[in-house]
């Protein structure tokens, strides 16, 4: 007699594509907008020493004052600084505030 298995016991890993780059760029020349929207990719803008904005994050990992991990569908962005407070944030973006000394990708 086979043992029993729970048909989700063995799900396949996720593994990103190798064309999706090369997908988003069609479909972003066709559309007339820019790849970075279409791949949903992480758009860093920074103000300064002392504001830094995010668009297109999954999620916040860690938020002490003095680091915030971010993950984003293809990265983890670590802010790390004194006196870090995140002003705001939506389901699309966020803002840092504080005094940032740098931006890390891992």
């Amino acid at each position: 007699m086979k043992p029993s298995v729970h048909k989700h016991s063995k799900k396949p890993k996720a593994k990103p594509s190798l064309c999706e780059p090369v997908i988003a760029e069609r479909i972003s020349r066709k559309l007339n907008m820019p790849e970075d929207i279409i791949a949903k990719a992480p758009v860093l803008t920074g103000y300064g020493r002392h504001r830094f904005c995010i668009e297109n994050y999954r999620n916040i990992i860690e938020y002490t004052d003095c680091i915030i991990r971010i993950q984003t569908k293809t990265c983890r962005i670590h802010i790390v600084g004194e006196k870090l407070v995140i002003a705001y944030f939506r389901e699309d973006g966020m803002c840092v505030t504080g005094n940032i000394n740098s931006i890390e990708y891992h």
